[in-house]
């Protein structure tokens, strides 16, 4: 078994080595939901260790909810680790909890003559239009407005080109069904956002790596896979990417294009923070008229809760989104659309981005002091910072450690699909916080868990 090598090459205490290369293993696919694990002497054996040792590494891996213990049958693996997140619910009724593991902008919705237009729409709406047909990907007005904003982020499009779904997440999970198959590969950063990996899955999609730097997707790495492999479809996040802030850079953006030109595969643009970063950034769709989806919403501008967003769709695939798209939602909520029209048309848009420009660099100082003297990667402007973790600490424990002390983050295996070659570290969501105040104490308990150490890792490496 792969796994067990693995353990091998980990360092630190061994039961740790033993519970992380599992937690891999499942999220690598390696060992499946009711798998049996090796008997705690045959494990002891093979890695030449005392058997307390693997029972403690069991309790850990039971510990971390991927494994259950049947008396007389042995421990087997309980389910793979969560594709995100659990939802924010799970501790609605527990005050002190502060939940920095969800990307929620920052006191939304932030402008109180939101809820004016809102009276607006409410007192001339006509509500026979908007409910009593099926719009499918839009009306024209809708589909316009959604034109005319895609050009404020970078991109040229007419009405024809747009298509109005409910959210980012529907956006790609559509797109995903629309350019493949079931069983096909669809390549992704090597750290990706997990709610498109999520999907790709759901739809019985595989996903493939893509090495990535500190600024973005590496053009050599994305080559090398298209070279190998007869994947056609590329998911990418370049600007402000989820979930490692990374921007990338006008020249990566010109190379990553090129590929993608000359191997003449479709990209799905995942644009959703396009709209924190001024001067804006050219969108690879941009370069890729006639071959990438682009997609956009306005969760992050206005709440998670306004779930409508824009698609810019090259002709020859309008089609089948469309059907995708009937096949989920049968169309987006028409009146949300009609509010993101308006907003579009009086602009009022521009200022929700603006508050929350504003609001995420004030918690990006908060940030910026309680992390003094740690690794981490932000932006002035970014919903969330990509904390990494020193040697004597693994991102699952942290995650453990940081919510039993009333703190929920992230872990890198929400987001890695090649734990082997990834840094390690948590997202922590700096705008999910209620106000600045809450969120100075949940970071000083982030940093004052980082510098106490690792409580695990004061074991002996033999232990």
């Amino acid at each position: 078994m792969k796994w067990i090598s693995e353990v091998r090459r980990l360092k630190g205490p061994r039961y740790l080595a033993i519970a992380d290369a599992v937690t891999r293993a499942i999220d690598g696919g390696e060992l499946l939901n009711g798998t049996r694990l090796p008997t705690h002497r045959s494990l002891a054996d093979q890695l030449e260790l005392d058997v307390t040792t693997v029972t403690r590494a069991y309790s850990e891996i039971q510990r971390r909810g991927l494994a259950e213990a049947r008396v007389g049958q042995g421990t087997f693996v309980l389910a793979s680790l969560p594709d995100s997140p659990a939802s924010s619910l799970a501790a609605a009724n527990n005050a002190p909890f502060v939940d920095l593991s969800h990307n929620f902008p920052a006191g939304a919705p932030p402008l109180p003559n939101l809820r004016e237009l809102a009276n607006e729409v409410a007192r001339d709406l006509d509500y026979g239009v908007l409910l009593g047909r099926q719009s499918d990907i839009g009306t024209v007005s809708h589909r316009a407005a959604g034109a005319a904003y895609l050009e404020t982020l970078g991109v040229k499009a007419v009405g024809d080109d747009i298509v109005v779904c409910a959210g980012a997440q529907h956006g790609i999970a559509i797109a995903i069904a629309a350019l493949t198959e079931p069983g096909e590969s669809i390549l992704m950063e090597a750290t990706t956002f997990y709610g498109a990996r999520t999907a790709a899955r759901m739809l019985g999609r595989n996903v493939a790596p893509v090495a990535m730097d500190n600024d973005g997707l590496l053009p050599d790495a994305l080559e090398e896979v298209l070279r190998s492999s007869h994947s056609r479809v590329l998911y990418c996040a370049p600007t402000l990417h989820n979930p490692t802030t990374t921007i990338m850079p006008p020249a990566r953006r010109k190379a990553i294009a090129r590929i993608c030109e000359r191997y003449k595969i479709a990209v799905i643009e995942d644009d959703v923070y396009g709209f924190l970063v001024s001067p804006r950034q050219e969108p690879l769709a941009a370069r890729l008229s006639s071959q990438a989806i682009y997609i956009t919403s306005f969760s992050k501008s206005c709440g998670p809760g306004f779930r409508l967003g824009y698609m810019r769709v090259p002709e020859q695939w309008r089609r089948a989104v469309g059907t995708a798209l009937r096949a989920t939602t049968l169309m987006a909520p028409p009146i949300e659309a009609e509010i993101a029209a308006r907003l579009v048309r009086s602009r009022l848009i521009e200022q929700l981005e603006d508050a929350q420009r504003t609001r995420n660099a004030e918690r990006q100082r908060i940030a910026e002091q309680a992390f003094r003297g740690l690794s981490y990667s932000s932006n002035a402007n970014s919903f969330h910072v990509w904390l990494q973790m020193p040697a004597d600490w693994q991102s699952e424990v942290f995650a453990v450690e940081a919510k039993l002390r009333g703190v929920g983050v992230s872990p890198a295996a929400f987001f890695n699909l090649d734990p082997k070659n990834a840094h390690d570290a948590v997202r922590v969501c700096l705008s999910a916080a209620e106000s600045n105040d809450v969120l100075q104490r949940a970071t000083k308990v982030l940093a004052d868990l980082m510098a106490s150490g690792n409580p695990w890792a004061t074991t002996s490496a033999f232990a």
